[in-house]
């Protein structure tokens, strides 16, 4: 398991409106109708993968993710660096241990 390898990725969105786009599509968000007689919990990507919030706007993640997190960040316009990294012991459990 320590030899786990996964992305870290650190993005950033300057645009306050797509911002608020991405961060709806990254982590969902509660849906109201009929003056909020009506909710609907959406999920966002993240509700969908697996995955480590380091701090706002870093995370890690599988390999095998990467492409949809990426497509995601590329049309919201978002700024982003992807690096490959070996993940340590308690990353590599996180990861594990969420559902996809």
């Amino acid at each position: 398991m320590d030899s786990m390898k996964g992305n870290i990725v650190i993005y950033r969105q300057p645009s306050s409106s797509k911002s608020r786009q991405l961060s709806r599509a990254l982590n969902g968000y509660v849906d109201r109708s009929n003056h909020g007689k009506y909710t609907y919990e959406r999920d966002g990507l993240l509700d969908k993968i697996p995955h480590r919030k380091l701090i706002k706007g870093v995370f890690i993640i599988k390999n095998k993710h990467l492409e949809k997190f990426e497509d995601l960040l590329d049309m919201y316009q978002a700024e982003y660096h992807i690096r490959d990294i070996k993940l340590k012991p308690e990353d590599a459990k996180i990861l594990t241990n969420q559902k996809e």
